[in-house]
């Protein structure tokens, strides 16, 4: 049961009902590991054949291109679910690096124990949610990448979090480099542009604390 408030926390399980949350984890193959900061999970072709909770910490996933870029796809939180879409795919292997962000704990559960499961019907529905969820996450990426200006890019984002959070300001959990890979742009360009739509009055921020004014 060491394991099983992680899963609860995923939203893996809710489509079933919270009686019957002991009597499924017990029917599923669940283990868990530890992972120091920057040190890989999975990398880019890895085979990826469990659903990936993060229990503690966050898990980001890159992609290195051959000229050494590196391109943050996303960072994933506490309670969360990685490289889903990588699990229930018919290949099954990764197309991004997933690397921890800070020491984390990661549950994995097996797909395969799913299928067997008794609450398979149930776990699959509470899975599609979860993607669908996802997909829209990445059109929100996508909105944001097609801004061909910085200011642009950077408010679009901000955007995206304070619907989110609801409210204007919001906390950024990655540092300055990182939202520049984010972004796909240069760090000091991007720097520069913060610093000027500070004194502008657009956006004020201390850290990684972000007010949208």
């Amino acid at each position: 049961m060491k394991y099983l408030e992680g899963v609860i926390e995923s939203g893996l399980f809710s489509e079933i009902d919270k009686r019957d949350y002991i009597e499924a984890f017990e029917q599923l193959k669940i283990t868990g590991r530890s992972y120091k900061k920057n040190e890989p999970v999975f990398y880019e072709g890895d085979l990826i054949d469990k659903i990936c909770i993060i229990r503690e910490g966050s898990i980001r996933s890159e992609k290195v291109y051959p000229d050494g870029e590196l391109h943050i796809v996303d960072i994933f939180d506490t309670g969360t679910i990685f490289g889903m879409e990588v699990a229930v795919s018919k290949t099954k292997k990764a197309a991004v690096d997933y690397i921890s962000n800070e020491e984390s704990v990661v549950v994995f559960v097996s797909t395969h124990s799913i299928e067997r499961s008794t609450y398979s019907e149930e776990i699959n529905r509470a899975i599609i949610f979860m993607l669908s969820d996802s997909n829209i996450k990445m059109a929100h990426k996508v909105e944001i990448l097609a801004e061909r200006g910085l200011r642009d890019r950077i408010m679009v984002y901000l955007n995206v979090l304070r619907s989110k959070a609801g409210g204007n300001t919001v906390t950024i959990k990655m540092s300055r480099e990182q939202l520049a890979q984010f972004l796909c742009v240069n760090r000091s360009a991007l720097s520069n542009e913060l610093n000027k739509m500070k004194r502008e009055g657009i956006i004020d921020f201390k850290g990684s604390r972000f007010t949208i004014l």
